[in-house]
């Protein structure tokens, strides 16, 4: 069930308008991590530093701008791929706030602050072009409606309380153990789906204009399954690729996603005056669950070296893998569906000429379907999994939001660490959370 918009009051509606206005350039010139957050306590030698203030979480509306500057929905693709191929190449019609290869919008979003972990839908979302129109560049108000509502329209609760994340070694460096995932904090975790572009490239390689011949360099260079098509020279020998580089080059594509959703939500953390940094030290086994803290509840298969692969979340967030879909045939089907679905009437209506600009979309021969099923194949019974080394579900870096401690930047930092709009943020936004000079409330550290 939809959840409903709630009214903003009076300072938020300002606080957002003051985010919206703010001007690009400040923005990257005074991008910092500023790790510092009320309420936390560094104990860190020379910049040992307790704060006297209480910890104050974001608000829906502050999470909502930052959750859109990620992962927000913008309408349409252009559509303006000259070639049928490159029009084939794309996964998804609708368009993101993040890019993605061949538009295949493989990273979600989850976030935990102190009331739950969530994760964010988009992919149940079908971008309606009227609304969109409404938000256009300018339209402040049609702005503000449309980030509030993905948030609260596409936010879905997965536990209460924060994500049992580790609190030290070795799922989390040691050095980041004093301010992650800490009271007043929102964390935020891009997860990326690397079967779909997997896929969706297996299809552009497989296909009879690429003809690439993928071997298998760890088991003495043999063809993937596909030795039938290379001996005809539907595949062409000469082109031969290996699982590993095939496998290398996904994951430096894929992985730009989530910096770019964290690069994002760094530039809206300057435009709305909070703190936060974006950071590597988390270890993806044990923020998916893998280990021996919950995390985000992922599922695992165990692999035939024993190891333990993140697939999904059950019902929610799934790989396209044989434990899922029953065997490479179904996998490779349910990706299809999956495809073709984000190339549907419903999702492309705002073109005036949808209907001639998809049809015009190169689709896969009764061929390449089945080269590329004889390849799934061949890594899920050569490997025990799929794909053969990346993980399914990959998550490496996550985004931190959370209230500046104006008082450690004047106490231990240079003039200027903190712009105006940072130091005034809890007075603009929170002024019912401040004391009458305009700074944030002391916590009581008699008690």
């Amino acid at each position: 069930m939809k959840e409903s918009v709630p009214a903003l009051d009076t300072a938020l509606a300002a606080g957002i308008e003051d985010a919206l206005q703010f001007p690009f350039y400040d923005a990257l010139t005074s991008r910092r991590s500023r790790r510092v957050g009320l309420g936390m306590q560094t104990g860190a030698g020379e910049v040992d530093y307790s704060s006297p203030y209480e910890a104050v979480p974001l608000s829906a509306a502050e999470e909502a701008l930052l959750v859109s500057a990620a992962t927000g929905v913008l309408g349409l693709a252009l559509g303006d791929l000259a070639h049928p191929d490159g029009l084939g190449a794309l996964v998804r019609w609708s368009s993101r706030a993040f890019p993605s290869p061949c538009n295949n919008q493989g990273t979600e979003l989850f976030f935990t602050n102190d009331e739950g972990t969530y994760f964010v839908d988009v992919p149940s979302l079908v971008p309606d072009p009227d609304e969109i129109a409404r938000a256009a560049p300018g339209d402040r108000n049609g702005q503000i409606a449309q980030m509030l509502d993905l948030y609260h329209s596409a936010r879905v609760q997965i536990s209460d309380g924060r994500a049992d994340l580790p609190t030290g070694p070795p799922g989390l460096f040691e050095f980041n153990s004093w301010n992650a995932n800490t009271p007043g904090t929102t964390l935020f975790i891009p997860v990326t789906d690397m079967t779909v572009e997997y896929l969706n490239v297996l299809f552009v390689y497989l296909d009879a204009t690429q003809r690439i011949a993928i071997v298998d360099e760890a088991n003495g260079g043999r063809y993937a399954g596909l030795d039938p098509w290379v001996q005809t020279g539907r595949l062409d020998a000469s082109r031969a690729m290996g699982i590993v580089a095939f496998e290398q080059r996904l994951l430096g594509i894929k992985a730009t996603e989530a910096a770019f959703m964290t690069q994002n939500m760094a530039f809206a953390q300057q435009c709305l005056g909070v703190g936060g940094f974006t950071f590597s030290a988390y270890n993806s086994q044990w923020v998916l669950g893998g280990k021996d803290c919950a995390g985000l509840g992922f599922r695992h298969a165990t692999a035939k070296d024993g190891a333990r692969v993140p697939i999904g979340r059950d019902g929610l967030y799934e790989a396209f893998v044989p434990d899922y879909h029953g065997d490479a045939e179904g996998v490779v089907k349910a990706f299809l569906e999956h495809k073709y679905a984000g190339h549907s009437p419903e999702v492309t209506k705002g073109f005036t000429n949808a209907e001639s600009v998809v049809a015009s979309a190169a689709r896969p021969d009764a061929e390449t379907v089945e080269l590329v099923t004889a390849y799934v194949a061949y890594v899920h019974e050569t490997f025990g999994r799929f794909p053969a080394y990346l993980d399914p579900m990959y998550m490496r870096i996550v985004s931190q939001s959370h209230h500046v401690d104006p008082d450690f930047y004047d106490e231990h930092n240079l003039s200027g660490a903190l712009p105006d709009n940072i130091k005034d943020h809890m007075a603009r936004w929170h002024p019912e959370m401040c004391d009458a000079d305009g700074r944030p409330r002391k916590a009581d550290h008699e008690s």
